[in-house]
């Protein structure tokens, strides 16, 4: 296999070979999102995929590239999750041995999803440290390296993608692509851009990986820095996609944490759709108004959905607290019979719903009193007003934390 540049035709031979064993991802309009950008907004679903993101397609493409001695070996990679688990399911499919490098940092659901379709797994502190060692034994073993992104097969896998969508959709005048190590958005900007050149296409990075890309290297850090968007945390983008990018991508911007984290919920409230950090990553774009206003009919990639679901519910929670649907005060009050029910019972008067309560003694600072911290549930910010309005007014003296 070599590592050229691929072309469209390239694209065209990719999606013959891999259309046999992957479905065509769904398009369709978000009315919801559509509304709350003021845009004609449509979403290409490739979270869809069997394993839960896009990576299938460049995986699969250079499985079945690979001479059937070589696949009888095995293959390995390097991965925090989605390049894992993509190779994983196809290897599998293929009865290929699949050994797997990732980092100890990786979502569980990930790592235990490759596990369970038979794939041999080592961990190793980071992705570097991961790459590194995937290529040691890989070499030792005899075993066919498959990169994450960084390869010409790869990238025509990837943009099967596009050519889907030019089929999909006729109207639309701007493509939103997360991008990590380049693989997804060399391959679809390399399709797409071949038979309509004057899209826009806006390519999403994590603000994350460019401070990482930017800090001093430390190979044993005694805390190991984290993103919720883990898919596109990619210290350098490849060289062979690097120069694609560079040709057929209009701009690359950035996103930070905290949009991420809003998009995730957004997708989750309005499309009822879970996705990960990555795959959320587009509209975060959009949120901090990257696009530029005269693009009114964006296509936005979403591609990916395997989030831990304990941080999904903390992202939930934490966006309440952000938009004023959690509420949580301090009460000092003597410590005697009654006062816990005092509060339930305005609480539950002005319709907000108690979801923890802490009751502390020891270290409350009035002798003799107790400090209760009360975390609540409120429709909004002007409902918390009423009900800390309606503690004061009952003689609780009431602080809000």
């Amino acid at each position: 296999m070599s590592n050229t540049v691929p072309t469209f035709a390239d694209i065209e031979s990719a999606r013959r070979r891999i259309s046999p064993f992957l479905p065509v991802t769904p398009l369709t309009q978000s009315v919801s999102l559509s509304d709350e950008f003021q845009r004609s907004l449509f979403i290409k679903w490739d979270n869809k995929l069997r394993t839960g993101s896009f990576k299938e397609r460049g995986a699969l493409n250079f499985l079945l590239s690979m001479k059937k001695e070589e696949l009888s070996r095995g293959v390995c990679a390097a991965s925090a999750g989605n390049h894992a688990l993509a190779l994983s399911f196809h290897a599998h499919r293929l009865k290929a041995p699949c050994h797997l490098v990732m980092p100890t940092a990786a979502p569980l659901v990930k790592v235990e999803s490759c596990r369970k379709l038979g794939a041999q797994i080592v961990h190793k502190a980071n992705l570097a440290e991961c790459l590194e060692f995937a290529q040691e034994i890989s070499k030792s073993e005899g075993l066919t390296f498959v990169p994450p992104y960084d390869h010409r097969v790869i990238v025509e896998g990837q943009g099967v993608a596009g050519l889907e969508i030019l089929e999909q959709l006729a109207d639309f005048d701007s493509l939103i692509i997360p991008v990590g190590g380049g693989g997804y958005a060399a391959g679809i900007a390399t399709a797409v851009k071949a038979k309509r050149p004057d899209v826009l296409i806006m390519g999403v990075c994590s603000e994350w990986a460019l401070q990482l890309r930017k800090s001093p290297v430390s190979k044993h850090p005694l805390v190991t820095p984290m993103t919720i968007a883990d898919g596109i945390a990619v210290k350098t983008i490849g060289a062979v996609t690097g120069p694609i990018l560079d040709r057929m991508v209009n701009r690359i911007v950035s996103v930070s944490e905290e949009s991420i984290a809003r998009a995730i919920v957004m997708l989750v409230e309005q499309e009822h759709t879970v996705v990960e950090g990555a795959g959320a990553a587009g509209i975060a774009a959009l949120i901090e108004g990257h696009l530029p206003r005269e693009y009114v009919k964006p296509l936005v990639m979403v591609c990916g959905s395997n989030i831990d679901t304990n941080l999904l519910t903390r992202l939930i929670e934490h966006d309440m607290a952000e938009r004023g649907r959690l509420l949580r005060v301090r009460i000092m009050l003597p410590d005697r019979p009654g006062m816990l029910h005092t509060i339930s019972g305005i609480v539950a008067q002005e319709g907000a719903n108690v979801v923890q309560v802490m009751h502390d003694r020891f270290y409350a600072r009035l002798p003799g009193h107790v400090e209760i911290t009360v975390m609540m549930e409120v429709r909004d910010s002007s409902h918390a007003d009423a009900v800390v309005d309606q503690l004061i007014k009952a003689g609780l003296p009431t602080e809000r934390i």
